[in-house]
């Protein structure tokens, strides 16, 4: 039942642009750079203490190395941050069902 359901879902994402919408997997991005997105974090059910003990968690000791703070899909949330003069984020990192850089084998 659960794999018709996926194939179904699947099929409808591929050719009706709308369903996209409603079965977007995209995980949410609770902080982009320094700015907190509060509107994200509502929807993801976080508050901004759980946002700051994640921080302390990933050994975050300034706002300015803040790239980025990612829900994942598995409900785990990831902080990615370096130094404030280190070059920007992929934003293609961010992305999700998305492709990063192509590599070569070998």
């Amino acid at each position: 039942m659960l794999f018709t359901l996926q194939f179904v879902v699947g099929n409808l994402h591929k050719r009706v642009p709308g369903v996209t919408r409603l079965v977007d997997t995209r995980p949410p991005l609770l902080m982009d750079g320094t700015e907190v997105l509060c509107d994200n974090l509502r929807r993801a059910n976080v508050t901004e203490a759980d946002l700051r003990a994640k921080l302390r968690e990933a050994n975050v000791t300034r706002w300015s190395q803040v790239r980025a703070i990612v829900m994942e899909l598995t409900g785990d949330v990831s902080v990615l941050h370096a130094p404030p003069d280190a070059p920007p984020i992929d934003k293609s990192l961010l992305a999700g069902g998305g492709t990063g850089p192509d590599r070569e084998s070998g």
